[in-house]
């Protein structure tokens, strides 16, 4: 594609206005504050859940993975188990990170202001904005240093998460410009809309146009990009061998010029690209594609220029942006989820993990550079999904003492954490009832799905297709595509309209008609989800195919397969769905050692909304046996739709919030900040705002304080009653727990260790 093919395309596309995103923070609008930054690609969720299933099998001693860490799950469906296997860096990455300005072209109705260029973020005033991070040339020079140094960088952060385990290094190309100014790409009426896939399209074109106009023949830049195309992260071949290219650049990186969005936006605002993890035309799975060994990988995605490279999984991050944004965002490229609420609540992961707000963390008040600066520590479950956790089981049944290391660390003959076995949890939802007999085809219903149901089809001059069809898609960002192939699957067509929305609750029938060409055909029913939010999904029953008056196949899904092909969530159903998921317990050990050190120096509060709103107070999270509940049944961490349970929250010993005088509180990314279990009082905190008081002309700045006082340690978790650790008054920031009757007690503090005694009772 030619530079600013897509930003073409892109101008002269229709304009959907986006919803803006409501600020969660006493923050300005957008500093450290969250909205979706993971976004699925076409097989992200598909790869995600494989994943977690591998490593369910393995700890449950049913499936054992092989020298490469893979473990094949179901016939011919594999997964990784280990981001890195064995004790040494054998797992070493690269990630193509090219730095990318912006021109001139604009739309007048989404902004026609040029740029910004790089080296144009203001300095700023320390005595008024302590919160920003700033540098006086953000050079590739700079970026090597952040990325690559043997100081605090993104490669060491790694290698010591890891262990050791696994380390990744980026390569900085220089500066190239892209066409678009800052809001042809990033105004929010477009960026989640083709906005930002054309920043990245377009960035790969015009580094492409540099490499050219440098001298190098494509032939060349093919062989300079071939050492970033060394792992299959989807094993598009289905041959169980992740080592080895697939098309696609394994990791790619733009940094934009300008501030992004997540810290503020700076001059741009609104205009600014929020940084996130996403997949560049994901829409064009299963049409293009580059080829691989002489075969097609048809996975979307943008070819970089005229080469046989293409991009499809990135991460893209403001210029000034800090170590922890850089890190959180790679985190998710290796397969993490946001642990935030990412649709407008807050929950307790807060600081406590770089997947959270910990990517926010810093140096504090001593560095005096801005938060976001460093990376905190990720949590015990992050580390068990990339396989880099020394950890010992508490079966069910089982009593044991357990000596917890500091997170950060790994020792012989201490754990990391300890993983305590919980009964698995069965959920029953009814979502509908079949028009005929007692089953229908159901779509699943999740994030990030890219799935299809597929059958062949005699040879015909028309196919018409009907289903009666219950549906509950989330509009304009969720569909349910009728497709057909005359090529044995080669190449699909869309057959009719996508189907979203809802069909409020009733049966209604779909019909599709489409010309076959009196050949034998494919015909597929395709549920493709963003990773935003997900609804209850498509059901189909009383399927017929027919050419004029001639049945070519019916299906009332009362047989089985009968003649489908499903994969993904596909599956035949009741209209009530019953699922086991398999919970646990983590329990790690928080002490100010390695990233961890951050939590007493870098959880932070806007304490002077009125009068130097970029100016933050830091104070100190506590330190002690940190208790999460992994719970499956849960997709995400949205508390805001589910209050008191998510897919990994943390336990906070102290639920009960602390408050102002005027009744309000600090929130609840401040609140588990004494969420640790232990020996140790806690430290008293006490946090700040600003207020007006008065009326009229009269009114006058006032600081206020929420005070949480030293209280002694609580050594004793114990989960017997399932609302022990939640709170009616904080329904977000507490949890409810399995109520199966487990009980940790902290018995011994030397040092940096801490010793526990578990005691876990048998399945019930």
């Amino acid at each position: 594609m030619t530079l600013g093919s897509a930003l073409t395309a892109l101008l002269a596309a229709g304009l959907t206005p986006a919803a803006a995103q409501e600020a969660r923070d006493t923050a300005p609008a957008g500093a450290g504050t969250h909205r979706p930054d993971n976004r699925p690609g076409p097989l992200t969720k598909q790869r995600t859940e494989l994943r977690e299933k591998a490593i369910d099998l393995v700890a449950k001693g049913r499936a054992k993975a092989n020298a490469d860490g893979v473990v094949e799950v179901a016939p011919g469906k594999f997964a990784e188990t280990e981001t890195a296997s064995g004790t040494t860096a054998d797992r070493q990455e690269k990630i193509f990170t090219i730095l990318s300005e912006f021109g001139d072209q604009g739309a007048g109705k989404l902004g026609t202001v040029p740029g910004p260029l790089h080296n144009q973020i203001p300095q700023p005033d320390r005595t008024t904005d302590n919160s920003n991070a700033w540098t006086a040339d953000f050079s590739k020079s700079h970026y090597e240093e952040l990325f690559n140094g043997s100081g605090e960088s993104m490669k060491t952060y790694y290698e010591k998460l890891s262990n050791g385990r696994y380390s990744v290094t980026n390569t900085v190309e220089d500066w190239v410009k892209v066409p678009g100014n800052a809001s042809t790409y990033g105004d929010n009426a477009v960026e989640d809309t083709g906005g930002s896939w054309a920043f990245i399209q377009d960035t790969g074109d015009a580094w492409w146009n540099a490499q050219l106009a440098a001298g190098k023949t494509p032939a060349e830049i093919d062989a300079y990009l071939a050492q970033f195309d060394v792992w299959d992260r989807n094993d598009y071949d289905h041959d169980g061998d992740f080592d080895e290219p697939d098309g696609y650049i394994d990791h790619f990186q733009a940094v934009h010029a300008g501030m992004g969005e997540d810290a503020g936006g700076g001059a741009q605002g609104e205009d600014a690209i929020w940084s996130h993890r996403w997949y560049v035309n994901g829409d064009d799975f299963g049409l293009t594609g580059p080829a691989v060994s002489g075969t097609q990988n048809k996975a979307g995605g943008a070819r970089i220029g005229q080469s046989k490279y293409w991009l499809g999984d990135y991460t893209t991050e403001g210029e000034n942006g800090g170590l922890g944004v850089f890190c959180h965002e790679f985190g998710h490229d290796l397969g993490l989820p946001d642990y935030y609420d990412t649709d407008g609540g807050e929950n307790s992961t807060a600081f406590w993990t770089l997947m959270s707000s910990g990517s926010w963390l810093s140096h504090g008040a001593a560095a005096n550079a801005g938060i976001g600066t460093h990376p905190g520590l990720m949590g015990a479950e992050e580390k068990l999904f990339l396989g880099w956790l020394d950890y010992s089981d508490a079966p069910l049944g089982a009593s044991g003492t357990y000596t917890l290391n500091p997170a950060q660390l790994q020792v012989t003959g201490k754990d990391q954490a300890v993983r305590v076995a919980l009964p698995d949890k069965t959920t029953s939802t009814t979502y509908a009832t079949p028009t005929s007999g007692t089953h229908a085809w159901w779509t699943g219903s999740a994030d990030g799905l890219n799935q299809s149901l597929t059958r062949s089809v005699p040879a015909a001059p028309k196919v018409t297709v009907k289903a009666s069809a219950w549906y509950e898609i989330e509009a304009d960002f969720d569909a349910l595509f009728a497709e057909y192939s005359l090529d044995g699957g080669a190449t699909w067509a869309r057959a009719g309209e996508a189907v979203d929305g809802s069909s409020a609750g009733k049966w209604t029938t779909l019909r599709y008609t489409y010309d076959s060409a009196g050949k034998p055909s494919l015909f597929r029913f395709r549920y493709q989800t963003d990773g935003g939010v997900h609804f209850a999904g498509a059901f189909l029953d009383d399927i017929t195919l027919a050419s004029g008056g001639t049945s070519l196949a019916s299906d009332d899904v009362e047989q089985g397969a009968n003649g489908w092909s499903a994969t993904g969530r596909w599956s035949v159903s009741t209209g009530t769905v019953t699922a086991t998921y398999p919970r646990y317990y983590l329990l790690e050990n928080r002490e100010y050692v390695g990233s961890d050190a951050l939590l007493a120096e870098g959880p932070y509060q806007f304490s002077k909304g009125i009068t130097a709103p970029d100016w933050v107070e830091w104070f100190r999270y506590q330190n002690g046996m940190l208790v999460w509940y992994v719970d499956r049944s849960f997709d995400d961490n949205n508390v805001s739709n589910h209050a008191g349970g998510g897919q990994s929250m943390a336990v906070d010993a102290r639920p009960a919030p602390f408050a102002y005088a005027d009744g309000t509180a600090p929130s609840n990314r401040r609140q588990p900040f004494d969420a640790t279990f232990g020996l140790e009082a806690t430290d008293a905190t006490c946090l700040h705002k600003e207020v007006l008081v008065g009326k009229g002309g009269n009114k006058t700045v006032e600081t206020q304080a929420a005070c949480a006082p030293s209280v002694p340690g609580i050594p004793v978790f114990d989960d017997t009653d399932p609302n022990a650790y939640y709170d009616t008054t904080a329904p977000q920031a507490s949890v409810k727990v399995a109520g199966h009757g487990v009980r940790v007690t902290v018995t011994g503090d030397a040092g940096d260790d801490l010793t526990i005694s578990v005691v876990n009772p048998a399945a019930h």
